[in-house]
């Protein structure tokens, strides 16, 4: 990998943030007119339609199942359901930069997990980042009143099925259309999160106090899917997610302004060290990554 493909990667992956953050927001105000099941399943079938929509604009609607892998898509794809609720419940009872800070934990649990299903070696730079961004993770937590609540044990679950979806969407895109996969894993995402949605609620009707309102928010939630996964199915291409995933802390920060400018939730100082020091995690691991890849390129032995 070079030092170019690992710019066109992070790129993509910071694209990909912002797609998250927006989820975020969306489904926060989603959750004021809808219960959670609801808001899950609209997510995944404005996604699939938006989907739709996108190729058959772009002309590229020819659906191609040749290199498509059905089991390890259904499986990302109950990850992905899994972290979603987690995320979402999670925001419904604290704020949204926590929630996605939470949600981002990904990156920490995702060297773990590659060197469990692919035997990827976890480097040094690997090491520093997890060990910091984990310190960051504590204070937003704040262990001394919460760190084993119920809560923030939910927080922490989506950060795990969210890396455990990651490593699976990473290995696929390296040999299966980033498009198709992500089609594929939204629809498979639509008909298992209908099945709740249906027992909770037994109809179609959300009861949303404002279709127009309901409807906008709904179709959002479809666009920022497609920018948070396309981004980062590009990504995957260029390198792994282990590589990459640190990239997704913007998200927090866009999340943190949310908070603060549409919901009126300040962060307060503890949560702000917690996410400084998480995203020094993933700044750490470019400057040492970028270090590497030079002594590489010149034939050095790495630091």
């Amino acid at each position: 990998m070079t030092k170019e493909q690992f710019g066109k990667g992070v790129s993509c992956m910071l694209i990909s943030a912002t797609g998250l953050s927006i989820l975020g927001l969306f489904g926060k105000l989603f959750e004021q007119i809808a219960d959670l099941p609801s808001l899950v399943f609209f997510r995944f079938f404005s996604a699939s339609i938006c989907c739709l929509l996108f190729f058959f604009f772009i002309g590229h609607l020819k659906i191609n199942y040749k290199n498509l892998v059905i089991v390890p898509n259904l499986i990302r794809s109950i990850c992905v359901i899994g972290a979603q609720y987690c995320f979402y419940y999670y925001i419904q009872h604290a704020s949204l930069m926590n929630g996605v800070a939470l949600l981002n934990t990904g990156p920490l649990f995702i060297p773990f997990i590659e060197k469990l299903i692919i035997g990827s070696k976890i480097g040094r730079s690997t090491w520093i980042s997890i060990i910091i961004s984990f310190s960051g993770v504590l204070l937003i937590l704040q262990p001394d009143v919460s760190v084993f609540a119920k809560l923030s044990l939910v927080g922490l679950a989506a950060g795990v099925f969210q890396a455990f979806s990651q490593v699976i969407f990473g290995i696929n895109a390296k040999g299966e259309n980033p498009e198709m996969s992500v089609l594929t894993t939204v629809f498979i995402c639509s008909l298992i999160s209908l099945i709740p949605f249906l027992i909770a609620d037994g109809s179609f009707n959300p009861g949303f106090s404002s279709w127009g309102y309901g409807g906008f928010l709904i179709l959002g939630l479809g666009i920022a899917t497609i920018l948070n996964q396309f981004a980062r199915a590009k990504a995957y291409k260029f390198s792994t997610p282990s590589r990459l995933a640190s990239f997704l802390y913007l998200s927090v920060v866009l999340a943190g302004i949310y908070d603060w400018t549409i919901f009126q939730v300040p962060p307060n100082m503890i949560s702000c060290i917690g996410v400084g020091l998480v995203i020094f995690g993933g700044v750490a691991k470019i400057i040492l990554r970028n270090r590497y890849i030079k002594a590489i390129e010149k034939n050095a032995p790495p630091i």
